[in-house]
């Protein structure tokens, strides 16, 4: 509030102000003075913060290409069986696929008989209507004639 203060004292013209205005300019001034305190400066910290434990990254060393040393023989048969398990399951997957496919294959088929059964079965019917229709109109044009 220092510079606040000089500009208060030097450039406002307190003289000109009625009295009860420059007693609560003088009660300001005052209470600014007994007001006065020093903050120390903000400064960095000279180390740096320690990043977060999730953060960290885990470092392998790495002698041969391609093998990480320090897994032990539980862990590479553990992952060994994953891997394997992935494996039969994608598989098993693919076969069912397989299974399901050929299914509908089979069902559409045999849909596809039975319709194809059924529309001969109409176009024969049909057929023999229109045989006995043709019969039945020659016989009434043979009745009409005689």
């Amino acid at each position: 509030m220092h510079p606040v203060r000089i500009l208060l004292t030097q450039h406002v013209p307190v003289n000109e102000y009625p009295e009860k205005m420059q007693e609560w300019y003088h009660s300001a001034l005052k209470e600014l003075e007994n007001k006065v305190k020093h903050y120390p400066p903000l400064i960095c910290e000279k180390k740096k913060p320690v990043p977060l434990k999730q953060f960290t990254p885990k470092i392998v060393k790495v002698l041969e290409f391609g093998r990480k040393q320090g897994v032990n023989k539980k862990e590479q048969e553990r992952k060994q069986l994953i891997h394997r398990h992935k494996r039969e399951l994608k598989g098993a997957i693919r076969e069912i696929r397989k299974d399901n496919q050929f299914l509908a294959r089979m069902q559409l088929s045999e849909i596809m008989e039975r319709d194809s059964a059924r529309k001969r079965k109409v176009k024969e019917l049909l057929g023999s209507l229109a045989a006995q229709e043709g019969e039945w109109k020659a016989m009434k044009r043979k009745k009409g004639k005689n």
